[in-house]
C-alpha cells in the first residue's frame, strides 16, 4: 500500500525538477557546438523544449489522475 504512494511522490518530485529545466531551456534562443574541424553548429531548443514541457505536464496530469483514482477506490 505504501510502495505505490512514495512511487507516486518520488514520480512527481522528478517531473516537477525537469519541469524548471525544461522552462530554463525555453530561455535560450539557441545552443551553439563546435565540430572537430572548428565549424559551428547552431540549433534551436524552442521546438524540443516545448515537446518537452507538454510530455512532462501529461506526465503530471496522468500520475494526478492515478493517485486520485486510487484514494477513491480506498473509500
Amino acid at each position: 500500500m505504501k510502495l505505490p504512494i512514495y512511487f507516486s511522490l518520488v514520480l512527481v518530485i522528478f517531473n516537477l525538477i525537469s519541469l524548471y529545466f525544461i522552462i530554463d531551456l525555453l530561455s535560450y534562443d539557441e545552443i551553439v557546438g563546435y565540430w572537430f574541424n572548428g565549424r559551428k553548429k547552431n540549433v534551436s531548443t524552442q521546438t524540443m523544449g516545448y515537446l518537452l514541457f507538454v510530455a512532462t505536464l501529461m506526465n503530471l496530469y496522468f500520475i494526478f489522475l492515478i493517485v486520485i483514482e486510487k484514494s477513491n477506490k480506498d473509500d
